[in-house]
């Protein structure tokens, strides 16, 4: 019985996994080293299928599921771990909890498989006895690492034409440097240029061309680098001058509007300043308009040794005005013991 019921759960899962087919064309795409694993539907009435896709790292038999129960027939691993080594894909279906078996891929390498997008290119014309064009190459951006980094060595397929040739045939140059002078070119001539990035054995990888970059080249009478930057300084020059020296002369006529602003001379018309005088309501003000007054002392003089009981009185200035710095009260004493009455101011107080 045992025998039995063993043999018919494994006839069940067998006929399970043979109703779902492996999907079809399983295929790697990798450009500038990334990994896209795209795959057919089998021939079958199935429908709402979903697919599981898995890699695995190299020197590892352990599978990293990235895309599950998906519908679409393309699944995107990113950014895998290293670029070296050889990789392995795999894709089933799966129905109801049922599943099919894998489709594998054979191993894949990233730096023999992958596709190395253009290089970004610009054309600098230098001027001197013949004409002459610098190309100027920028490395693709790549999903892992650079290609500095990846390859030990990164060489150039350089192909120029003359624009206005009918026949069209490009010359040819590889190079390893990034900044390479065509020479000789004929001066006054347009130029097109397309540069595609190859990696040498045991790799033989090669990637696609620049779109075409045309540039005229200079003329025998076509002035150097060197002169076409003092130009350029010298016009910066003049400019900077012609709008920093009226800057400069207007610079003192602001402070002295500044200082007139800050410090207004007014001066009252001559009626309204007699006005002021003339009135008894605004004494200080009065005051201050005309010219300041003149304080006058007279001379005092003491005598000493003489006992005397002297009244207070207060001594005042000028006119009645009160004089400055405090008030004086002195005291005035009659003589008794002199024949002759004589008035003397002998002690002076401040209060």
């Amino acid at each position: 019985m045992a025998f039995y019921l063993l043999i018919t759960l494994g006839f069940r899962f067998i006929s399970a996994e043979s109703l779902l087919p492996q999907p079809q064309n399983v295929e790697v795409v990798s450009y500038n080293m990334d990994a896209i694993v795209k795959w057919d539907a089998p021939l079958t009435s199935l429908k709402d299928l979903t697919y599981t896709a898995e890699y695995t790292m190299p020197s590892t038999d352990f599978f990293y599921t990235v895309c599950n129960a998906t519908k679409e027939h393309r699944c995107d691993f990113g950014k895998l771990p290293s670029c070296h080594g050889n990789y392995k894909f795999r894709v089933r279906i799966e129905l109801e909890g049922n599943t099919s078996s894998w489709a594998e891929t054979p191993n894949f390498s990233l730096k023999k498989g992958t596709i190395f997008g253009p290089p970004n290119v610009t054309l600098v014309t230098k001027g001197g006895a013949i004409g002459a064009v610098e190309v100027n190459i920028q490395n693709p951006v790549l999903k892992i690492s650079s290609l500095k980094e990846a390859y030990s060595k990164v060489e150039y397929n350089i192909r120029y034409w003359k624009k206005t040739d009918k026949k069209d045939v490009p010359e040819r140059a590889l190079v390893t440097q990034q900044h390479v002078n065509l020479k000789p070119l004929e001066p006054n001539t347009r130029y097109c240029v397309q540069v595609q990035v190859y990696i040498p054995m045991p790799h033989n990888n090669t990637g696609q061309y620049s779109k075409a970059v045309c540039v005229m080249s200079t003329t025998n009478n076509t002035t150097t680098d060197g002169e076409r930057r003092l130009s350029e300084g010298l016009v910066v020059s003049l400019v900077t001058v012609a709008v920093a020296f009226p800057l400069l002369l207007l610079v003192p006529w602001v402070i002295y509007k500044g200082k007139r602003f800050l410090h207004p001379k007014v001066k009252l018309p001559e009626h309204l300043k007699q006005h002021l005088i003339d009135s008894h309501q605004y004494p200080y003000l009065a005051s201050q308009i005309i010219s300041p007054l003149q304080e006058k002392y007279d001379q005092i003089s003491a005598l000493y040794g003489l006992e005397v009981r002297c009244p207070r009185v207060p001594i005042t200035g000028r006119e009645g005005m009160p004089i400055k710095r405090g008030h004086i009260e002195a005291s005035w004493c009659h003589r008794s013991s002199v024949e002759k009455e004589k008035l003397t101011m002998v002690e002076l107080n401040w209060t």
